[in-house]
């Protein structure tokens, strides 16, 4: 069983993907039918990606779930580890 005594949560690189892509986020935001108020919300993790929308973005950047988003973990109180893509999969 997978116990984590810490703060978890659902970070995202699409920012990342946009920079690559040349692409900024009112482009962005446009073809996946959201505001771009909202977009920039979901890049600062203010808020929960619905499951529609995750599969939105990894289809328009062509990249899997694993590679668009990833889990990080900050430790209380020793310090704080990241569960991503390189270190394991969740």
């Amino acid at each position: 069983m997978i116990q984590i005594d810490s703060i978890a949560s659902i970070k995202n690189k699409i920012q990342k993907y946009c920079e690559l892509k040349d692409i900024n986020q009112d482009d962005l935001a446009r073809e996946l039918g959201i505001s771009r108020s909202y977009l920039s919300k979901l890049e600062n993790h203010r808020y929960p990606e619905g499951t529609d929308l995750i599969v939105k973005v990894c289809l328009y950047f062509g990249v899997g779930l694993g590679e668009m988003f990833y889990i990080e973990v900050k430790e209380g109180g020793d310090g704080d580890g990241e569960i991503s893509n390189g270190d394991r999969h969740l």
